[in-house]
């Protein structure tokens, strides 16, 4: 009868401790799925945000953009829990980690600039036609150094400051269209799409 009880007890112990277990593994599962930025802190020039699940591929970049668009003015998207301390009202980055500065009033953006881990320049094909500059280069999805490269370009670029509205828009190896940037105003300010 005693065998009986702990065979029992043993039998509810192990369904308790897979259960368990169980889970804790779709936690982990979801957090990965589910991306989300949370709100860390304002400070008095910027507000901080945090990407956890962050990973460089097309996926997640769109999830950001997105994101950015409901949200105004300076801020910084951090991808990790020690890319930031915080003393006295101003903030101390980590350059360790990958992070995002960006200033924006809902769909306009003045300002992104993304801080390379691993800066690896891109050689564009570039055309330009009708207030257009296509850029395409090797390569299948976006990641974070393709973004940034495109940025740059961009933004060194003076052809935007000729016209009221000048559009750059990217493909990749495949011709698909990747990312388009489109400048306002003179190039004071510009949308972005992820397509």
């Amino acid at each position: 009868m005693i065998e009986r009880i702990i065979c029992i007890l043993f039998l509810f112990f192990n369904i308790g401790v897979t259960s368990c277990s169980y889970q804790e593994c779709k936690k982990e599962i979801n957090n990965v799925l589910s991306p989300e930025i949370i709100h860390l802190k304002d400070t008095y020039y910027y507000k901080y945000f945090l990407f956890r699940t962050f990973i460089d591929n097309e996926s997640s970049i769109r999830y950001l953009f997105n994101y950015i668009k409901s949200t105004y003015g300076d801020k910084w998207i951090l991808t990790n829990d020690n890319g930031v301390t915080f003393e006295d009202g101003s903030a101390i980055l980590n350059t360790n980690y990958q992070r995002f500065s960006i200033d924006n009033i809902r769909d306009k953006f003045y300002y992104i600039k993304v801080n390379f881990l691993k800066n690896t320049p891109i050689s564009f094909i570039i055309k330009k036609e009708n207030n257009q500059t296509f850029l395409s280069s090797d390569f299948e999805t976006l990641t974070v150094n393709t973004v940034q490269n495109f940025l740059d370009y961009a933004e060194k670029d003076e052809s935007k400051k000729e016209t009221e509205n000048y559009t750059y828009i990217l493909y990749n190896k495949d011709n698909q269209e990747k990312m388009k940037l489109k400048y306002h105003d003179k190039g004071a300010w510009f949308e972005v799409e992820i397509l």
